[in-house]
């Protein structure tokens, strides 16, 4: 390694040391101050015609981040969700398996946890949903999917309700 190198090498080790101090504030600890932490971990649920959807969040990166993976037959799905203090907003990027890309931000609205996500399929066709996360009870979670109409506000009334329950 030449000594050019090996500046460049600290000088970019020690610019991601001091950002990493300066953002004390994890998405973890957002996710338990405002009691959403329940949802962590492994969920099925069961379509009307008997499809089986998976839905796993799983925290990364000493909780900065929560991994999510959804499987709803030959669909998959793979998120990120981390916070950006600057902005305060806790944002989530994914993919998926037919060429599928999303982003969103999520937000609280009372007990209740509420993802406005803009996914894009591989044609470029863009699909915007709210999604609305409530805890039933500690194994039993409600999800509803809602439009978003062009002021960016949840339809009135959800298109799909499902209901997961955890599984260990």
């Amino acid at each position: 390694m030449t000594r050019r190198h090996a500046y460049l090498t600290l000088a970019v080790v020690c610019l991601f040391s001091g950002t990493s101090a300066l953002a004390q504030q994890k998405l973890g600890d957002l996710v338990g101050e405002m009691g959403f932490d329940w949802m962590v971990g492994k969920w099925v649920a069961m379509t009307d015609d008997g499809q089986e959807i998976q839905l796993v969040y799983k925290w990364e990166l000493d909780k900065h981040v929560v991994s999510v993976y959804l499987k709803m037959g030959i669909y998959e799905s793979r998120s990120l969700i981390y916070y950006v203090p600057a902005k305060e907003e806790v944002v989530q990027i994914g993919a998926d398996n037919q060429g599928g890309h999303s982003k969103g931000l999520w937000a609280p609205s009372g007990e209740k946890a509420v993802s406005k996500i803009d996914g894009t399929d591989a044609n470029g066709q863009v699909n915007k949903m709210g999604v609305v996360y409530s805890k039933v009870d500690a194994d039993t979670m409600k999800v509803e999917i809602y439009e978003i109409d062009s002021a960016g506000e949840l339809a009135d009334y959800a298109w799909a309700t499902v209901q997961f329950k955890r599984k260990n």
